[in-house]
């Protein structure tokens, strides 16, 4: 069954999940890829980052995503930081990674399509960058947010300003 996601303009809360679950998203070198990964869209596209998190199996971002929309824009991200982390990966010693060299199972990065919620007001977009910080301790990672290393907190540099929505 294919999914159906926004074409509309707006600010989104996307979340996108590792094929099966399997957790690469926060091997070592992994979340450095992504994060480059996931500025070069930005730049590309010409969209606005507000937030982003990266846990083991799955990874939040709030973005608006430019004038070709949302679907490239995922698209985009997700087929180069794929690409990107399959060619480390297939270099990794990771016992999971060998297991499903030897077989019949093949690394394929992110499962087909993602979860994208629009954000129309303030009160949306807050609630949706609080769950994004918070995800981390919600999936018991970690006790305060500060100790996530993944989280957009340690990059605020790398973020857009935020707007200022009038209601």
């Amino acid at each position: 069954m294919s999914q159906r996601h926004s074409t509309i303009d707006g600010t989104f809360h996307v979340t996108t999940n590792a094929h099966g679950k399997i957790p690469w998203c926060t091997l070592p070198g992994v979340p450095e890829i992504l994060i480059d990964n996931l500025i070069m869209t930005r730049n590309v596209y010409g969209a606005i980052l507000s937030a982003f998190c990266i846990l083991p199996d799955h990874m939040h971002m709030i973005v608006w995503p430019g004038e070709k929309g949302l679907a490239k824009f995922v698209q985009s991200f997700k087929s180069h930081s794929s690409h990107d982390v399959k060619a480390i990966l297939t270099r990794s010693s990771e016992p999971w990674l060998a297991a499903a060299e030897g077989s019949t199972l093949k690394f394929t990065g992110w499962q087909k399509g993602y979860h994208d919620e629009r954000l129309r007001d303030n009160e949306q977009r807050t609630n949706a960058l609080r769950y994004v910080t918070m995800n981390p301790v919600k999936h018991n990672l970690v006790n305060q947010i500060e100790d996530w290393p993944w989280t957009s907190l340690h990059f605020e540099h790398l973020l857009d300003p935020l707007e200022i929505w009038l209601d």
